[in-house]
């Protein structure tokens, strides 16, 4: 298998449209949203034992560092936020590489359909406010402009996958948020358990949305390789699969 071939589109009048295969980066980020997934249970681990130390104590209003031994494991806490950190930025990186591949894909499937220009692609996660939609919107257009057609596609997947992953993705970053503020100013033992209770749910909003997010890059990546393999285009190099 090549999964860096190239699928050659006939000229159009304004350029010459080439298809460059998402199969290696779809592998790539796949398993990394795996590796993001160990970390969020690393973190549930981690977060579990420190919580049930902080439950024993008797005072819920005492200060924090009062508990024994809590020093301890709220550093093996966040050493395991600094790995999910650390994952969670590579996934991002490979994510976006592999979302930039199928937004010029996309182009070459339905050029001049598209809602936000190609910059959107990265800029739209990080600009505020506009983050809240952008990333569903682009990643809509090209569902739209990567569905199989005809004969050989007799099931044409709706957009539910997109949709739901993003309704996780947005309550675990609002969850998480939350919970990081409210654990990072914590000073009582009561205010550090409801901190860590909200980074627990966020923890598994995480989950299930990196559940997700695999299931969206599998289904996009095999989309748009059938679609290539098939579709109204002329190809060159060795097919992948």
């Amino acid at each position: 298998m090549n999964t860096n071939a190239a699928y050659a589109v006939a000229p159009s009048p304004a350029y010459l449209a080439v298809l460059r295969s998402p199969v290696g980066l779809g592998l790539a980020a796949s398993l990394l949203l795996v590796a993001v997934i160990v970390t969020d249970v690393l973190s549930l681990a981690s977060g579990g034992y420190l919580y049930g130390l902080l439950r024993g104590a008797a005072d819920p209003g005492a200060a924090l560092l009062a508990v024994p031994g809590v020093e301890k494991r709220q550093l093996v806490y966040d050493l395991f936020g600094l790995l999910q950190s650390m994952v969670y930025l590579t996934t991002g990186i490979v994510y976006l590489c592999w979302l930039y591949r199928l937004r010029d894909n996309a182009e070459v499937f339905a050029p001049g359909t598209h809602r936000r220009g190609r910059g959107w692609t990265g800029w739209g996660w990080l600009v505020p406010v506009v983050n809240l939609w952008f990333p569903r919107r682009i990643s809509l257009d090209i569902w739209n402009a990567s569905r199989p057609e005809g004969p050989y596609a007799p099931d044409r997947p709706g957009r539910g996958p997109i949709n739901l992953w993003w309704g996780f993705w947005l309550a675990q970053g609002f969850v998480a948020l939350s919970g990081g503020v409210v654990y990072g100013m914590a000073e009582s033992i009561g205010t550090a358990n409801v901190g860590l209770g909200l980074l627990t749910l966020a923890d598994l909003l995480d989950i299930a949305c990196a559940v997700l997010a695999i299931r969206l890059v599998r289904t996009l990546t095999h989309m748009q390789h059938v679609k290539a393999m098939h579709g109204p285009v002329a190809r060159s190099g060795e097919p992948v699969g």
